[in-house]
């Protein structure tokens, strides 16, 4: 899966919005944000990084 040393680093994704404007429209800026990170997180899998998903 990833070869520097076998660590794990989960990681979580924490959006935000400071207005609920557009929160309605099907795909909006936390989508956004959210994507951004999941991307980011994925590139980064060579070196452990895994998205924790907690309920």
């Amino acid at each position: 899966m990833f070869e520097s040393n076998n660590k794990i680093t989960r990681c979580v994704i924490y959006t935000r919005k400071s207005t609920e404007e557009g929160l309605d429209q099907a795909f909006n800026s936390l989508d956004a944000q959210r994507e951004a990170c999941e991307a980011y997180i994925k590139s980064q899998a060579h070196e452990g990084w895994v998205l924790y998903q907690f309920h």
